[in-house]
């Protein structure tokens, strides 16, 4: 039953990083790192599958084999994910959750800005960043 679940999950999120990669403020990556992993550990069929694909190759495969994305990347993430936290900050008014937004938007930052190693576009080498 977990697998059927991990697929399940794989498929939604590799269906909501395709739309991503066409409606702004969407971010494709992270769904596609999802899918991924729920493809790895749902079915071996899927993520064979889903290793073929366009979307894996030109989204993931870089981060996976390097654990870096393209300033390009990094920057398409932190936005979409930066507004998303900012309008729940507008929206809610419990001083708890906005307070877990702000830590969320701060941890989020600092692992894009210095654990996830920036490389330059078209390359699958990671580069030092400076």
């Amino acid at each position: 039953m977990k697998k059927v679940i991990y697929v399940c999950i794989g498929i939604a999120a590799m269906a909501l990083g395709a739309v991503g990669t066409v409606v702004p403020g969407l971010p494709t990556t992270p769904f596609l790192l999802l899918a991924l992993l729920c493809f790895t550990k749902g079915s071996v069929k899927f993520n064979c599958w889903f290793r073929g694909t366009g979307l894996y190759t030109k989204y993931v495969k870089g981060y996976e084999y390097n654990r870096s994305m393209t300033r390009k990347q990094k920057l398409t993430t932190q936005a979409a994910a930066g507004l998303m936290m900012f309008i729940s900050f507008l929206l809610t008014g419990n001083l708890a959750i906005r307070l877990l937004l702000i830590i969320a938007f701060i941890l989020h930052n600092y692992v894009f800005i210095f654990v996830i190693k920036t490389r330059q576009e078209g390359r699958m080498e990671t580069t030092k960043k400076g």
